[in-house]
């Protein structure tokens, strides 16, 4: 699987940079999580997230992966995700932008999932808020998601970076739940291209049926910017 994604992101970035020529950036990010939560469920624990993503003005694409580290056999079977994703953000003023894209959801040893989505994001009195709306196309599934973040420097190269999220995920055939979570990161700058990250994150839900409701895990990264 490394190696796959390795392939896979060097074509397509490869074939990002000829296209677009050299007014771009580009990001690597290596991530380290104790727990896989998407949307309130765990998918995984002691997992390695690998993602790169291009940008040219407006117009970004990436690729984000799951790799879990262990108990990938009974009873969790926890399996491997690598995610392809692109979107196009504009601004509508200086506080405001909408953002509108779409994620093809591949795994290896499951049914892939296509997802469109469209969101708008403002600036608050220094809070970023944003809503979302994602519908999946395969899982017959509608997810509205809002969130709010605020950074507040320590001085130095450090910050705390706050979050907030909420959602709800309507299933067509089996109903609807509901989901939030909170996350306290620590970006510290190593230099004008790299960044370490610590953080802790908390996530609960309202599904019931024995599926586990409230996770707390942690999680370090490192980004380069290229």
């Amino acid at each position: 699987m490394k190696i796959r994604f390795a392939i896979l992101a060097t074509t397509v970035f490869a074939l990002a940079v000829s296209v677009f020529g050299q007014n771009y950036s580009l990001n690597l990010d290596l991530t380290f999580d104790t727990k896989y939560v998407f949307r309130g469920q765990q998918l995984a624990d002691n997992v390695f997230h690998p993602s790169i993503e291009f940008a040219q003005d407006d117009l970004y694409l990436g690729i984000w992966a799951s790799q879990p580290l262990e108990n990938r056999g009974r009873p969790e079977r926890w399996q491997d995700e690598v995610d392809f994703y692109g979107g196009y953000g504009w601004a509508i003023n200086e506080k405001t932008s909408f953002d509108i894209g779409g994620a093809y959801y591949y795994y290896p040893t499951g049914d892939s999932t296509i997802e469109p989505y469209i969101g708008i994001i403002r600036e608050v009195s220094g809070i970023e808020t944003s809503l979302y709306l994602y519908r999946d196309l395969d899982l017959d599934t509608t997810t509205a998601e809002g969130s709010a973040n605020y950074s507040l420097p320590l001085g130095g190269n450090a910050s705390v970076d706050l979050g907030v999220n909420l959602g709800t995920v309507d299933v067509d055939s089996r109903g609807s739940y509901f989901y939030y979570g909170a996350d306290v990161v620590v970006p510290f700058e190593l230099n004008d291209n790299a960044v370490f990250s610590i953080g802790v994150h908390y996530s609960d839900n309202d599904i019931g049926f024995l599926i586990p409701d409230s996770h707390f895990h942690g999680s370090t990264s490192i980004t380069i910017g290229f």
